[in-house]
C-alpha cells in the first residue's frame, strides 16, 4: 500500500512540473499578433522557429583566453509568436518582449535581430544566425562577434 501511495505522490509531481512548463507558452497571449507585423516574416522554411523553446546552456569561446566555455542560461525559455513576436520567460515570468527583425534570409543563412521592447535585454547584442538541429534543437550564433563564438542552444518542448 505505502509503494502505491508513493507512486501517486511521484506522478503528481510531475504533472505539476508539466503544467508550471505548459503555462509559459500562455504568458505571451496577451501580446497581439499583428503588433509588429499584419503578414508572416518567415519563409516555409523557417516557419518552425515559432513555438517554445526551452534554454539548454549556452557555449563561450569568445574572447583572449577562448572564453569560460559551457555556462549555465540565464532564462528558462524563449517564445516565439506569429508573426515576429518573441519573449524570454524566466521562473514563469515575462522578463523580456519584442520583435523579431529578419536581416538575412537565405536558403543557406538566416539571420534575426531581437528587438526589446522592454529595454532590459540578457545580451549587448541580440543579433543571431540561426541554426536548426535536426527537429527539435536549435542553436543561435552571436552574429556581432568576430573573434570566437557565443552559441546559445535550445530544445523544442
Amino acid at each position: 500500500m505505502k509503494r502505491f501511495i508513493y507512486l501517486i505522490c511521484l506522478l503528481s509531481l510531475f504533472s505539476c512540473r508539466k503544467e508550471q512548463e505548459q503555462s509559459a507558452s500562455l504568458l505571451l497571449d496577451t501580446i497581439e499578433t499583428t503588433k509588429y507585423y499584419n503578414a508572416e516574416i518567415f519563409t516555409d522554411s523557417n516557419l518552425k522557429l515559432y513555438g517554445q523553446w526551452r534554454f539548454l546552456y549556452i557555449y563561450d569561446d569568445a574572447g583572449i583566453a577562448g572564453g569560460p566555455g559551457k555556462i549555465d542560461p540565464d532564462y528558462d525559455y524563449l517564445m516565439i509568436k506569429k508573426y515576429g513576436i518573441y519573449g524570454k520567460i524566466k521562473d514563469n515570468k515575462v522578463i523580456e518582449t519584442g520583435k523579431i527583425e529578419v536581416v538575412k534570409q537565405s536558403a543557406t543563412q538566416f539571420e534575426i535581430n531581437l528587438k526589446s521592447s522592454t529595454n532590459n535585454s540578457t545580451y549587448p547584442s541580440d543579433i543571431w544566425y540561426v541554426n536548426y538541429r535536426g527537429k527539435d534543437s536549435l542553436e543561435m550564433f552571436d552574429a556581432s562577434i568576430w573573434c570566437g563564438s557565443i552559441s546559445n542552444v535550445f530544445k523544442k518542448d
